[in-house]
């Protein structure tokens, strides 16, 4: 976030006018005003707001006209003034009377929007809120008037101090009756991501870094505070495990408290932060306030789980109706399980299906691959949910409920599928372990059912054969047997050739 420095507003009808220049000592030229001599009495006015945030240059807004295309940045829309009258002895101040004038340059207005110290509020009437270029424009009689910020964006984390106007306002000698005003304000940012996910298993902690930076503010601190309110499928960490950098260095930690209440963390500024915040004008505007939540997964349901986190600011009883949080961009962590059917070789449907083969999971060396059916693994067996080693039920199942699949935030961002290896370290009794027990797997985003998977094969143990059993053997037997017919058949034809011999 760009650093802004404040610049304090100049004084055109004294210290009242705060809020209606833009910074003292600048050099831009002054319009003339819209008329000279006596008031006019029937002439209506008007007040029109430029709101913008805090500006880095010194270029002096004019009352007695808009500022020119570049003059200012960051305008502001959505942001409600309300103008009020000055009431002295219950009646609005009439101008054209000289003595209602003496001593207006010395009114302070009110803070909070109180009426200034002699004087009561009329009925407030509202600008119209300002649009995309900051702007709004409220047609007012002549008089006296105490203009407010009443509403803001959530990201506006101070509102821009009350102010005194007149019409006309006294100008170079002249009156403008058509008044330009340039209060400015601070706006608030707060940025959440998510650390690179280390353990892949369910049980593991999913890390949440939050920034943000400290704004530019007319006001006094009263309260700084980063909440982030955690998905019910994630346990908070212990307090001691949430840290708290400013600009990457560790935060004094007598300026904070981590308060955790159920799935809510807080961590919020202490009175000695609040001092420090409020060391000089803005001393601390810029830096960079991080805070690192976590959670441990204990549940996957649909396998997205969504996080963001809040920015309190000078609103110590977390009230929204006081000050609205403003709330960080919003991040997601996903999560799959993994079910595989375990069956013997030859086998289909629901017969062959096999319990009791054992299996461990490994996260693979390209998890992001196209085609999961080759992933390689590395590193040590995946603790699930505080197991690591998985064996087949008696359907055949093998299922790993809680795996990571992808984040918002760190590549393959929000990747629908992630690839895992499963290696058999056990077979069932009475089979063999494959010559590769490696096998790629995919786990998508979600629950996942055994039809969206694939099935792992499993071939029996050898046994040695038993001697002429089988269908070898009644091969050996007949053939044997015909032989011996051959042979029988053989001797009667010699002995028939002998007798026939001795006849002769």
């Amino acid at each position: 976030m760009r650093k802004k420095r404040m610049h304090r507003l100049a004084a055109v009808l004294g210290v009242a006018t705060v809020g209606i220049c833009s910074a003292v000592g600048a050099t831009a030229a002054h319009a003339s005003p819209q008329d000279y001599g006596n008031i006019d009495e029937d002439r209506t006015g008007s007040l029109t707001v430029h709101k913008y945030l805090y500006q880095v240059g010194d270029v002096e807004g004019d009352i007695s006209e808009e500022p020119a295309a570049g003059d200012f940045s960051d305008p502001v829309a959505d942001v409600v003034f309300t103008a009020y009258p000055l009431l002295k002895d219950g009646q609005p101040l009439d101008l054209a009377v000289a003595t209602n004038w003496d001593g207006l340059s010395d009114v302070q207005a009110g803070a909070s929007c109180t009426a200034p110290a002699g004087f009561t509020l009329g009925t407030g009437v509202a600008f119209p809120a300002t649009d995309a270029q900051g702007a709004a424009t409220l047609a007012l009689t002549l008089g006296a008037y105490q203009v407010c910020e009443t509403e803001a964006p959530a990201q506006i984390v101070d509102r821009a101090a009350p102010f005194i106007v007149t019409i006309p306002m006294p100008h170079e000698n002249g009156w403008v009756y058509d008044v330009h005003a340039y209060p400015k304000n601070g706006a608030g940012e707060i940025v959440k991501t998510i650390e690179e996910q280390q353990d892949t298993g369910l049980g593991s902690v999913v890390r949440f870094p939050v920034s943000a930076p400290v704004p530019t503010t007319n006001d006094v601190w009263t309260g700084f505070a980063i909440r982030d309110t955690l998905d019910t499928r994630l346990a908070a960490v212990a307090a001691s495990e949430v840290t708290v950098t400013v600009d990457d260095a560790a935060l004094d930690s007598s300026y904070y408290t981590i308060d955790i209440v159920g799935q809510q963390i807080t961590m919020n500024f202490t009175p000695a932060g609040l001092a420090w915040l409020n060391q000089g004008p803005n001393a601390q505007a810029g830096k960079e306030v991080t805070v690192v939540f976590a959670g441990t997964v204990t549940s996957i349901g649909n396998g997205t789980i969504v996080n963001d986190a809040e920015l309190w600011t000078n609103n110590p009883g977390f009230d929204p109706n006081v000050r609205p949080p403003l709330p960080s961009n919003e991040v997601e962590t996903n999560w799959g399980s993994l079910e595989i059917l375990k069956r013997s070789s030859g086998s289909s449907g629901t017969e062959g299906l096999l319990a009791g083969a054992t299996f461990e999971v490994y996260n693979a060396t390209d998890p992001y691959a196209a085609d999961c059916t080759a992933a390689v693994a590395e590193g040590d067996p995946i603790t699930v949910d505080g197991e690591s080693s998985f064996t087949t039920e008696a359907g055949g199942v093998i299922s790993v409920a809680g795996l990571f699949v992808s984040d918002s935030e760190n590549p393959v961002i929000d990747s629908p599928q992630r690839c895992y290896v499963l290696k058999e370290t056990a077979a069932p009794a009475g089979f063999v372990l494959p010559a590769d027990p490696f096998n790629g797997v995919t786990v998508q985003i979600g629950a996942t059912t055994t039809a969206d998977n694939a099935d792992i094969i499993n071939t029996q143990q050898g046994v040695p054969g038993l001697p002429l059993t089988g269908a070898n053997g009644q091969i050996l037997l007949i053939t044997a047997g015909i032989g011996a017919g051959v042979i029988a058949l053989g001797l009667v034809l010699m002995k028939r050739r002998r007798e026939a011999a001795i006849a002769e």
